[in-house]
């Protein structure tokens, strides 16, 4: 925001943010981070549902009550998310039930889900405990019951 244009734009800026974690982020960048309310201050974490606003690529991670750093990509930029699973390019996916922070490809009969990233690169080997960093896009949320 151009505050020299909107004055009421002040406190404000493009591009990463830093706030303190309100749990272990350690090892956790390029999972995805949600902020969270902590007594009334801003703080980030891993989503702990498939439908939390995590919609922020970890940075910087350390241990609570430290500062740490994430971005949040636009749909206009792709970045490297950490992936469990296989997809193809052009595939949706939606967060990891199994491993909060982590992207997955949901199969057939998993029920009702929000659809947030687009695969650009195949997937493929990524695991729960070593993670692909899957080169993805953000999209418009989208719904979906598979």
């Amino acid at each position: 925001m151009n505050i020299i244009l909107n004055p009421l734009q002040s406190d404000t800026k493009e591009g990463d943010i830093t706030l303190p974690a309100a749990v272990n982020l350690t090892g956790l960048e390029n999972y995805l981070w949600k902020i969270v309310n902590n007594n009334s201050a801003a703080n980030f974490a891993l989503p702990t549902s498939t439908s939390d606003y995590a919609y922020y690529a970890g940075a910087s991670g350390d241990v609570a009550g430290n500062t740490v750093a994430a971005e949040s990509p636009d749909v206009g930029e792709n970045c490297r998310i950490a992936f469990s699973g296989s997809c193809n390019p052009g595939d949706a996916l939606s967060l990891n039930p199994n491993a909060f922070g982590q992207l997955y490809k949901p199969q057939a009969g998993a029920g009702a889900g929000l659809y947030d990233w687009i695969a650009e690169e195949t997937g493929a080997g990524g695991t729960t405990t070593v993670p692909q960093m899957l080169k993805v896009r953000r999209i418009a949320t989208r719904t979906a019951t598979l």
